[in-house]
């Protein structure tokens, strides 16, 4: 085993020599991943608020599959970008090979081999940490829009639901709200149309 000496440290800071640009990439990566997934977040929020004020649940449903496609998508283009970048720095000769060896770091399934100068081969774990924040800022992301689609999904499945709930004496708060908000909303409809 080899012992800690001041050469060997020095041996390790080569691994750090460009640092900052990798911390650069890092910063971008997360702030891309933030900036996109809240705007997708805010979008689906307020698409599906406006689908249910109208009653149509199939619009929330929709949204909320459209939306985890489009968080999807930033994903694969901050995969791209890392490619681009290790193939603008010359890392790895072959665009295609560089955004393969990225997607492999990005989901930390680290399958693609390279070999990188030494300079850079702490790059590879700075990428799979990008991807590990960003995997989970994307599942946070759905995890909290999932409570409107709930809602959707129960207002689509409310007389089935019903029925089976009456059947079984269960009581589900969440399916109670949903059929207050049902009523309220057929009064609405119906005061409206007795407007002259």
């Amino acid at each position: 085993m080899e012992t800690f000496n001041t050469a060997y440290m020095v041996d390790l800071f080569v691994y750090f020599k460009h640092g900052s640009a990798m911390i650069l990439g890092l910063f971008l990566t997360l702030w891309l991943n933030v900036h996109l997934l809240r705007h997708i977040s805010i979008n689906y929020e307020i698409r599906s608020r406006i689908c249910l004020s109208k009653n149509k649940p199939h619009g929330v449903i929709f949204n909320y599959f459209l939306a985890i496609t489009f968080l999807m998508i930033v994903q694969i283009l901050v995969i791209i970008g890392w490619g681009l970048a290790l193939y603008a720095l010359s890392l790895i000769k072959d665009l295609r090979e560089a955004i393969i060896f990225a997607g492999s770091c990005y989901t930390t399934l680290g399958y693609a081999i390279q070999e990188l100068p030494e300079s850079w081969r702490f790059i590879p774990v700075v990428i799979g940490l990008s991807g590990l924040f960003a995997i989970a800022l994307a599942t946070a992301a759905m995890i909290n829009m999932s409570a409107l689609f709930r809602q959707a999904w129960l207002l689509k499945h409310a007389s089935q639901i019903r029925a089976i709930l009456e059947r079984e004496n269960i009581e589900i708060p969440e399916f109670i709200e949903v059929q207050e908000i049902i009523k309220v909303k057929t009064g609405i409809n119906a005061s409206k149309k007795n407007v002259p």
